[in-house]
Formats: C-alpha cells, sequence, structure tokens
C-alpha cells in the first residue's frame, strides 16, 4: 500500500473542523456555521482530487501506517468505487446538514461540531481495513448522533436518543467481541483485514463471528426486530439529525455487510444468507404495512426506511451480481429520497408547528415549490422509473428472482403497500384543503439548493444509471468472488 494522506485528510478536516466550530463564535456572526461549511467543503474537494488521481485496479487510493505496533492495530485506508460514493453521500449530506440547522441559535457551535464529528467518524467507518480502528469509528460516531438527538429534538428526545444509544452501543459489544477473537487467531496478533481474510477458520467459528458482526450491521440497518430505535429517533431528532441518520448512518450498516462478512466469512456467510433473505422479506412487508398506519409524516418516513433498507439486506443476501449490486445503488438513491423527505417534512414543520398527516394539506395551493419537489422525491418512494430508487430495486428483485422467485415476490408486494404509504403521504399534505387560513412560507433559496442537489442525483442515477454502477462494479465483483469460491464444490 501507499501512503496516500488525502484518505487521512478526509477523516481529520471533519474532525478538526468540528472541533474549530467549537471555537469559531468569536469569528462573526455565523463563524461557527461557516467553519464547518468549509471544512466540509475541503474535505469533498479533497476526497474529488484523490478519485481523479485514484489509481488503476480495485483501490483508487490506499494507505497504512502504524497507530499501536504493539497492539497489532494500524491505520489501514482504502477507497475503491463503492467508499468513494458513499464518502461523497456522507460529506454531501454533511454539508447539507450544516445549510438546514443554519437558523438553530442553540448552542451553534457545539450543534456544528456534532455534524461534523457525525461526518468525520463515518468517513472512518467507510475507509477502515484495520478491524479494532473501524469498530474505534463505529462506536464514535454514536457519540455525535446520540447529542444531535438529546440536545436539539423535540418532544421525548432524551429517551429517544437513550434508546438509539442503548441499542446500537450493546450490538456494538458484539462487533468487538468478535473483533478481538478474530484478531487473536493469526500468528500473531493484528486486526489487519486483508490478513485476517486468509485465515482458514471452521464453517462453525466463522458462523460464530459472523453473529457479532451481523448483530452490529442489522441493527444500524436497522431490520425488525431490531429496529425499535429508528422511528423514536427519527421523530425526535432534527431536521438535520434525521437527515444524518436516514442518508449516513444507516448506509453504514448496509457498507459493513456488504464489506466485511463476504470478505472475512464466505463460509459462514453461506450457511447465514438465507436466514438474512427471510429477515429482509419480513422487514419489508413490516416497515410498508406499519408505514400505511402513521399519523406523524416522520415517522411515516422512518418506517419506509425500515422496508427499503430490509430490501437492501436481501440484495446482499442474495449473493449474485444483480442483488449485489442493487443493494450497492439502493444505500445511494435511499440516502437521497429519504434525506429529501426529512428535509421538506423539517421545514413543512418550522413553517407549521405540526407533521400531523391529519393537519397537513393545499400545498399545491399555498407552496407550489413545496408541492413540486414532493412530487419528486414521491416518484422516488414509488421507485417510479427514471430514479436511482427504481435502479437499485429493479437490480434488487432481477437479481432475487435468480435465487429464490418466492422473496423476489415478497419484494414486489412490499413495492405494492408502498404505494399506499406514499399516495397517503402525497394526498394529505399536497392535495386537499388547507388546515391553516392565510398565506404560508414557500420554499426559499436555501431550502431549495440543498433539494435541488439530492433531486439531480435522484433523477440523474436515475436517467444514466453506468454513472453510479460503474464505479461500483470492482467493489461487487470483489464482495462476491469469495463467496462463489466459498459455494464450490
Amino acid at each position: 500500500m501507499g501512503y496516500d494522506m488525502e484518505l487521512i485528510a478526509l477523516i481529520l478536516l471533519p474532525f478538526f473542523g468540528g472541533v474549530a466550530s467549537l471555537f469559531a463564535r468569536g469569528l462573526g456572526r455565523d463563524g461557527e456555521r461557516w467553519v464547518a461549511l468549509i471544512a466540509l467543503s475541503l474535505a469533498l474537494v479533497v476526497l474529488l482530487f484523490a478519485v481523479q488521481a485514484g489509481d488503476e485496479g480495485r483501490w483508487l487510493a490506499e494507505h497504512r501506517s502504524d497507530w499501536a505496533p504493539a497492539l497489532g492495530v494500524q491505520v489501514i485506508l482504502a477507497m475503491d468505487g463503492l467508499s468513494a460514493v458513499l464518502l461523497a453521500m456522507s460529506l454531501g449530506l454533511g454539508i447539507i446538514s450544516v445549510i438546514v440547522s443554519w437558523n438553530i441559535p442553540e448552542r451553534s457551535g457545539l450543534l456544528n461540531a456534532c455534524l461534523c464529528w457525525t461526518v468525520a467518524a463515518s468517513n472512518g467507518v467507510f475507509l477502515s481495513f484495520d478491524l479494532l480502528v473501524f469498530a474505534f469509528f463505529w462506536e464514535l460516531m454514536l457519540v455525535p448522533a446520540f447529542l444531535l438527538i438529546a440536545v436539539w429534538g423535540h418532544g421525548e428526545r432524551e429517551a429517544a436518543a437513550l434508546k438509539f444509544l442503548v441499542f446500537n452501543a450493546v450490538a456494538g459489544l458484539g462487533l468487538l467481541a468478535a473483533v478481538f477473537y478474530l484478531g487473536a487467531q493469526g500468528e500473531s496478533v493484528t486486526f489487519d483485514a486483508f490478513a485476517l481474510a486468509a485465515l482458514d477458520l471452521p464453517q462453525g467459528v466463522q458462523v460464530l463471528l459472523l453473529g457479532g458482526f451481523v448483530l452490529a450491521f442489522l441493527v444500524k440497518l436497522p431490520v425488525p426486530p431490531l429496529h425499535a430505535w429508528l422511528p423514536d429517533a427519527h421523530t425526535n431528532a432534527p431536521t438535520a439529525g434525521s437527515i444524518l441518520l436516514a442518508g449516513l448512518l444507516l448506509k453504514t450498516g448496509a457498507y459493513g455487510l456488504f464489506r466485511f462478512p463476504p470478505m472475512l466469512f464466505a463460509d459462514g456467510m453461506l450457511v447465514l444468507a438465507p436466514y438474512g433473505l427471510v429477515l429482509g422479506a419480513f422487514g419489508s412487508i413490516y416497515g410498508a404495512l406499519m408505514a400505511c398506519g402513521q399519523t406523524d409524516a416522520k415517522r411515516l418516513v422512518a418506517y419506509t426506511s425500515i422496508a427499503h433498507m430490509s430490501i437492501v439486506l436481501m440484495g446482499i443476501c442474495g449473493g449474485v451480481h444483480f442483488s449485489m449490486m442493487g443493494a450497492a445503488v439502493q444505500m445511494v438513491a435511499h440516502g437521497f429520497s429519504a434525506s429529501a423527505l426529512f428535509l421538506l417534512i423539517g421545514a413543512l414543520h418550522d413553517r407549521l408547528g405540526t407533521r400531523d398527516l391529519r393537519e397537513l394539506g393545499g400545498l399545491q395551493k399555498n407552496a407550489p415549490r413545496f408541492a413540486a419537489t414532493f412530487a419528486i422525491f414521491f416518484s422516488a418512494s414509488l421507485a417510479m422509473p427514471g430514479t436511482a430508487n427504481f435502479l437499485g430495486e429493479a437490480l434488487v428483485i432481477t437479481g432475487l428472482f435468480q435465487v429464490n422467485w418466492v422473496f423476489a415476490s415478497i419484494t414486489l408486494v412490499s413495492l405494492v403497500i408502498s404505494v399506499v404509504y406514499a399516495t397517503r403521504l402525497f394526498k394529505r399534505i399536497v392535495f386537499g384543503t388547507p388546515h391553516r387560513p392565510g398565506p404560508m412560507q414557500d420554499l426559499t433559496m436555501r431550502d431549495l439548493g440543498p433539494i435541488i442537489v439530492l433531486a439531480i442525483g435522484t433523477l440523474l442515477f436515475g436517467m444514466l444509471p453506468q454513472l453510479l454502477m460503474g464505479p461500483m462494479t470492482i467493489a461487487v465483483d470483489a464482495a462476491l468472488a469469495p463467496l462463489a469460491a466459498a459455494g464450490q464444490p
């Protein structure tokens, strides 16, 4: 491996940007916000440079250096096409989160620091291939996310934040235990994922260790019955918190499932994959049905996330090229559409003081920009052709038909149910009679900027799928290779 410092900068720039935000109030009005915005924007420029200057082959950039050599811990960072796409989404959503939080006056320095630190820790997850360092970033990202919900949330924010922390921290212990055990299995203690991938562990041991990894990933995804923290966290989080939860933290769970089980535990994954398909099938139907019964718009979108991320789980467990590629595409597509819906609902709540669908209506009369943007992301939630969501779910379903038509059919049923909740959400908010007399402020240019970016991503990748699939093809093939080798007689 080389010594590309760009990868380290992708973690340190957001981290130190957050630290600087804490002390930036003296720079003048909005100083802490500008510091966070500049740090995240610089990191995005560094990412674009690293991709542009990337090596040919699987890895665009790599870095390896010692951290604690006596303990076998190294800083091993590597970026392929999948990592690059998720890093771009992480930094982009971080910038959007700073913009949508611009007018929050309470503890602005700490707020922007938490936004930057969430992005920094997530970037560490997307880049780390030393398993102990990966687990370090995995646990670290819980802290700023917890503060975002507990300090700047609404309603029962403290209870929601504690539930989020307990679920994810306890599940993370399983990951840590498996990492410690795995690290001790070589000739010398190491947490180098590339070295550990070469171990020839018995299938039973692989299944046991994989269980520790999977528990952490499924809670973060999340999939029923491990999802109980998500609706409460979304309902009570501020808009920026919901954007980072839906667009970023949930994706770390999917990324972990995509990256490490095939690489480290191919034999074990072949054993557990059928159970993952069953769990994903249940989650896709459960999330869709629960979404149909919600009256709180944020809670409704939270349950749709459970349904869509369960489809991602099915794509990964399908273990064929189409389903894995579909899962990777769906990670990005859901990041765009769910973040945009939370942004729009947050803007509505700021203006009307309610997210109750029974008290909303008439946006096509009072706020045409709201109505138009809801229409775009309403189409994405329905996985309409032309959106990235359609591409992701179509690929997953095609792949599942290669594996087992029953799971593919269940996924189709969940999409049919999605028509019910998406139509209900659109009808309640956009049509009908306005419940509040008088004019309502439509989306401002500051609101529209992030939404336009998310809409462009949703439609561009839907219309030109190769732009998204091309960079991720090598990562998908690399994940499939050990599974194919393990499945050979």
